[in-house]
C-alpha cells in the first residue's frame, strides 16, 4: 500500500470449546518471546492466559504482514507508561480488548490509540462522569434521554481513552483532561497543551457490533481507511 493509511483489525479471542483452547495456545505460544511468555505463565486463571496469549500472538502476525518479518522476531518495545511500540519501523500500532473481543490499529502516518468497550449498565457510571468528564461534557451527557446516556458514555468514554493512549500516557492523564467536542464529535475541543492543539487529532468512531463501540485517536492528516475482521 502507497501514502499514508490507517487499518483496524478485529476479532473473537476465544472460542467455547476445549479443542479451539488447545488449538489457540499451540497456534500462538511459538510467536511470544521470553518476557511475553513469563507474563502469560503469570495467570493464574487459564481463560485469562489464554486471551493473552492469542493477543500478542495476533498482534505479531498482524504486524508480520506489515513488516514482512518472522512473527516471533519482531521486537516489540515498551514505553515508559506501558505502551507498545516498535523501536525500528516507521509503523505504528495499539491494541485494545474486552471480554471475548480485540481490535488492533495500525497506521504509517503517526502515533495512534484504540479503545473498545462492551456496552453494558453501570451502576459507577454517574461517578465516572463526575470524575473523568470535564464541565462542558457532564452537562452535554446529563442533558441526555435515559436510553441515550449508556451509549453515549461509552462513546466519550473510548474516544478519551484512544486519546491517551495515542500519546502514550494512558488513564494516569487524566480522562477529563481531553474534552470532545459535543456538536462535532469526531474532534477534541480541548487536550493538555504539550500534545499540540485540540485540531491536530482527529477521532474516528469504528462499527463492531451492537454490543461493542470503539474508537480511534490519530494526527489529523489526510490518509485511505480500511477495517478487516479476523475470522
Amino acid at each position: 500500500m502507497t501514502g499514508l493509511f490507517v487499518e483496524t483489525w478485529h476479532g473473537e479471542l476465544l472460542l467455547a470449546d476445549s479443542v479451539s483452547e488447545e488449538q489457540t495456545e499451540q497456534q500462538y505460544w511459538h510467536l511470544l518471546n521470553k518476557d511475553e511468555r513469563k507474563k502469560a505463565n503469570a495467570f493464574s486463571r487459564k481463560v485469562l492466559q489464554l486471551k493473552y496469549i492469542k493477543t500478542r500472538g495476533v498482534l505479531r502476525e498482524i504486524l508480520s504482514s506489515y513488516l514482512n518479518i518472522e512473527a516471533q522476531k519482531i521486537i516489540i518495545k515498551t514505553a515508559e507508561y506501558g505502551k507498545p511500540f516498535l523501536a525500528e519501523a516507521n509503523l505504528f500500532f495499539n491494541l485494545s480488548h474486552t471480554g471475548n473481543k480485540f481490535v488492533v490499529v495500525v497506521s504509517n502516518g503517526s502515533k495512534v490509540g484504540i479503545d473498545l468497550e462492551q456496552l453494558r449498565n453501570r451502576k459507577s457510571m454517574p461517578a465516572l462522569v463526575e470524575k473523568c468528564f470535564s464541565k462542558t461534557e457532564r452537562g452535554y451527557w446529563h442533558s441526555l434521554s435515559a436510553e441515550h446516556k449508556t451509549i453515549m458514555f461509552y462513546r466519550f468514554w473510548v474516544r478519551k481513552e484512544a486519546f491517551v493512549k495515542a500519546v502514550g500516557r494512558g488513564i494516569a492523564l487524566g480522562l477529563n483532561q481531553c474534552e470532545i467536542n459535543s456538536d462535532n464529535q469526531t474532534c477534541f475541543s480541548s487536550i493538555p497543551g504539550e500534545y499540540g492543539l485540540p485540531s491536530d487529532w482527529k477521532i474516528l468512531d469504528i462499527p463492531i457490533n451492537q454490543h461493542h463501540v470503539c474508537a480511534v485517536v490519530i494526527k489529523n492528516m489526510d490518509f485511505q481507511y480500511k477495517q478487516i475482521e479476523l475470522k
